[in-house]
């Protein structure tokens, strides 16, 4: 792991993460956090596909902005950790603009918070990984190797919602792939390719992002779980939130 030097600047500011990172897995679960999007959107905003664009593209840009000055010269590390990071935003984009349905608007300030969330979060990876690993090792490769398991089966999931809803723009049970066992599997291989970029990246703040991103959509998968078995009555009792039997 690559430590930050300790100074009182860094200190506030990981002092402050932590308590993002420990705080917004309450938030989120009890409604708290007001992340107003997708089954839980007011219903009032900007168009959803316009917004899920907006909120994902604009990481995209900050990181590339940021690592712009190192990447002609980038070691193999740097490509490494800038192209999963970005990769993981254009991805999302093109989900967005070519994969999901959308049934509503979206919340200006929900589609503001995140971009800005995820600006930062891109960007910070950008500027630490001007201070990257010296050379490759055993862990790259797994950060590698999860991160494509995390982006293949994240797309896959979505896919499988996406063809659920093909001639309808109404929500559905969940079916196929592991979502018999799961009702948030996309959430879960997000999760898989954060923990892979992690791997890569090795700095301190790359592992609060993870945990950050790890108690998010825990949270909110037990959300979605309880509003599947508000809304359907034939709703699968023994199907979990994110991990299969567990939770």
């Amino acid at each position: 792991m690559i430590l930050p030097e300790w100074t009182t600047l860094n200190i506030a500011f990981y002092s402050f993460f932590a308590v993002l990172v420990i705080g917004v897995g309450p938030a989120e679960y009890f409604g708290m956090s007001m992340m107003n999007y997708s089954k839980f959107r007011k219903g009032t905003g900007v168009s959803g596909r316009a917004g899920m664009v907006f909120l994902y593209a604009l990481p995209f840009v900050t990181i590339t902005f940021i690592a712009w000055s190192y990447l002609p010269s980038a070691t193999l590390v740097q490509w490494v950790v800038y192209l999963a990071v970005a990769f993981h935003f254009i991805k999302r984009v093109l989900e967005s603009l070519f994969l999901h349905k959308y049934a509503g608007k979206i919340d200006l300030s929900t589609t503001m918070m995140i971009a800005l969330f995820y600006s930062f979060v891109a960007g910070m990876l950008g500027w630490l990984n001007r201070n990257p690993l010296l050379a490759t090792d055993e862990w790259i490769y797994i950060g590698v190797v999860l991160y494509i398991i995390g982006i293949t089966g994240n797309f896959h999931h979505h896919k499988l919602l996406t063809d659920l809803r093909k001639n309808s723009l109404e929500y559905f049970i969940p079916k196929g792939g592991l979502f018999e066992y799961v009702i948030c599997l996309h959430y879960l291989f997000e999760m898989i390719a954060w923990l892979g970029i992690a791997l890569l990246s090795r700095h301190l703040a790359a592992w609060f992002v993870l945990f950050f991103i790890i108690f998010y959509l825990s949270a909110r998968a037990m959300r979605v779980l309880k509003w599947y078995h508000e809304k359907f009555n034939d709703f699968p009792k023994d199907r979990k939130a994110i991990l299969p039997f567990v939770l």
